[in-house]
């Protein structure tokens, strides 16, 4: 929770009120939900959901998958109502950190932010995380609270960091894009303890969140305002890009573009590492069923990702020796020989490469 803006008693009542809702979610209503797709026998997606709607089961938790993220954010004590009352404060506290070491914060007011961030209210968050310091506190308390599938949400940051010291152990300049309040970074830094790390979004509330934590923490990283398609990095300066959950919120020519600039100002043989959601457990009901969040939680670009050929993808870019796997949490024998596992989550895959 944002130590500027502790929920009350009420608040925090109500966010395990919703926290059991969303269990509810992952359960019993995700174990109906199957059970009327399987009914439907047929792998064409379309169909599914046709056959799927007839199912109270389904109907409760395609219901659930919606509401209870938007009560998360906007119920009576939701996290974004909770900072806006709290507006003035919290855009102090930003621009009072802003100013402490200024040399590591560089925010870039010209900047243009892409469409797919400016017209998508992901999330269900209204004016997303680049608006002002209230969607920047609300969206770091509503990740740290707890994940859309209720696992800690610090172990996906321990499994990124081991995957970037295994990719690149000796890396000395290090860029994780799409950093947005920083936690990924800073789990790189503690990573890489020496290494000159930057964490780079498009959002500048975030980016002045992310610097204030770093600064609780006693972290020296670097934050800068820019686009992952147009990085403002040298050619050939970076030993390891990393990103975490960056690329099932951009459009395929966005990511392809992103990938290119990636290429571009690493050094060659330096590690590429990619942690999102692509590969997707499960057979045609597993990709029914990301289809499905993606349109129900206002991520548009989750399952034009997750259809993209990313070994292709990155071969074009200019990176070789591309391995994929899924990462968190840690499949099981029957979901890694094709089943559905017993509750409802989002698997995540990292994707590493080396630059050519």
């Amino acid at each position: 929770m944002a130590n500027e803006a502790p929920l009350s008693f009420e608040a925090t009542a109500f966010q395990c009120f919703v926290r059991g809702l969303r269990g509810v979610w992952r359960d019993e209503a995700y174990r109906g939900a199957v059970e009327a797709a399987k009914r439907a026998g047929s792998d064409d997606l379309p169909e599914i959901e046709r056959r799927a709607r007839e199912s109270s089961a389904y109907r409760l938790y395609s219901w659930l998958e919606r509401h209870s993220q938007q009560f998360k954010y906007y119920g009576r004590y939701g996290v974004v109502r909770w900072m806006e009352q709290r507006k003035g404060a919290l855009e102090k506290v930003l621009q009072d950190a802003a100013k402490r070491h200024p040399e590591r914060l560089v925010l870039d007011p010209a900047l243009a932010l892409p469409d797919y961030v400016e017209q998508v209210d992901t999330h269900q968050h209204g004016g997303g995380i680049w608006s002002d310091a209230c969607d920047a506190f609300a969206y770091e308390t509503s990740s740290s609270a707890y994940s859309f599938s209720l696992f800690n949400p610090r172990s996906p940051m321990d499994v990124y960091a081991a995957a970037a010291r295994a990719i690149a152990p000796q890396a000395k300049a290090i860029l994780d894009l799409g950093c947005t309040s920083g936690g990924s970074t800073r789990a790189l830094k503690r990573a890489f303890p020496d290494a000159k790390v930057t964490g780079i979004d498009v959002a500048a509330p975030t980016m002045m969140l992310a610097h204030l934590r770093t600064l609780e923490e006693g972290l020296e990283i670097h934050w800068r305002q820019a686009n992952a398609e147009n990085l403002p990095n040298e050619h050939g300066s970076a030993d390891l890009v990393a990103s975490h959950w960056l690329y099932h919120e951009m459009p395929p020519a966005a990511v392809r573009r992103s990938l290119r600039e990636a290429r571009r100002v690493l050094k060659k043989g330096g590690g590429f590492l990619a942690y999102d959601m692509y590969l997707v457990p499960g057979g045609a009901i597993g990709r029914w069923l990301q289809a499905g969040y993606a349109a129900r939680n206002n991520e548009p670009f989750a399952h034009t990702y997750a259809g993209m050929d990313m070994k292709a993808e990155l071969e074009a870019a200019g990176f070789t020796g591309i391995e994929m796997r899924v990462a968190h949490p840690e499949p099981d024998d029957a979901v890694k020989a094709g089943a559905l596992p017993e509750f409802r989550t989002h698997y995540m895959t990292m994707i590493t490469a080396r630059a050519a």
